[in-house]
């Protein structure tokens, strides 16, 4: 990850700050990974989304869970340079995935996919008004109808790129426990579903399944200064 980037993130989740980042719409696992870092820090990935100049837009904010805040408190603690960029936690593999589909399905819906259909449409129609400007000129009707079906496939293309995309994400993202569910402006979004919280991974990656013996669970560090020994009550991370 960009050393710049993670440290600009990582300064306003110290300052207790709502992220929202500008990244290419292609650097998909960038986000990930960046969302990934601030979920360990006590934030909670809210959002992708496709914005101007063909950028994508990540919102992260403040995850008020008591799992989140100890959370955050014990990786401060644990970490207390990550703002440099360089002296982080490990990235979970099994959270950057799930997170690398939650982006993925926000940035391939229905409304992403129907854009795509949506430029072999409008290929359509205006090189069907070209032709008939073109007044029976044989090259230039050539030159369109090659135009056309270039149009035509890329739009086919991408279209069935995001289609494939989606469903991937979508199926990984239901085996992993997550929910859909539908926003006021009619965009379906996964969020994590009790399946998510009690099933193999508990309370999500960091929590009481798999990673449960672990630095996030009931080992070691669950009896601290954070926990219920060296990492127990202690102080709140540095805001």
């Amino acid at each position: 990850m960009n050393k710049w980037r993670v440290r600009k993130v990582l300064e306003q989740v110290r300052q207790g700050q709502r992220v929202e980042l500008r990244l290419s719409k292609s650097s998909v696992a960038k986000a990930a990974g960046l969302a990934c870092l601030a979920e360990q820090f006590g934030y909670e990935y809210v959002h992708a989304e496709r914005v101007r100049d063909n950028k994508m837009l990540l919102v992260l904010a403040p995850d008020p869970s008591p799992q989140a805040r100890a959370r955050a408190a014990e990786n401060w603690a644990r970490y207390p340079n990550a703002a440099d960029g360089v002296s982080l936690p490990p990235l979970v593999p099994a959270a950057f995935e799930v997170m690398t589909a939650r982006i993925n399905v926000d940035m391939s819906g229905a409304g992403d996919q129907i854009a795509m259909a949506l430029v072999g449409v409008i290929a359509t129609f205006g090189c069907a008004y070209c032709a008939v400007q073109a007044s029976g000129d044989g090259l230039f009707l050539l030159v369109i109808g090659v135009l056309w079906v270039c149009f035509l496939v890329a739009s086919a293309g991408g279209f069935l790129s995001l289609r494939r995309r989606h469903a991937r994400a979508v199926a990984l993202l239901q085996a992993a426990g997550f929910v859909p569910v539908t926003e006021e402006r009619g965009r379906v979004r996964y969020r994590p579903g009790p399946a998510w919280q009690a099933g193999p991974y508990g309370q999500g990656p960091y929590g009481q399944g798999v990673y449960g013996q672990g630095p996030y669970g009931q080992g070691p560090y669950s009896q601290g200064p954070y926990g219920q020994g060296p990492y127990g009550n202690g102080p709140r991370p540095p805001q």
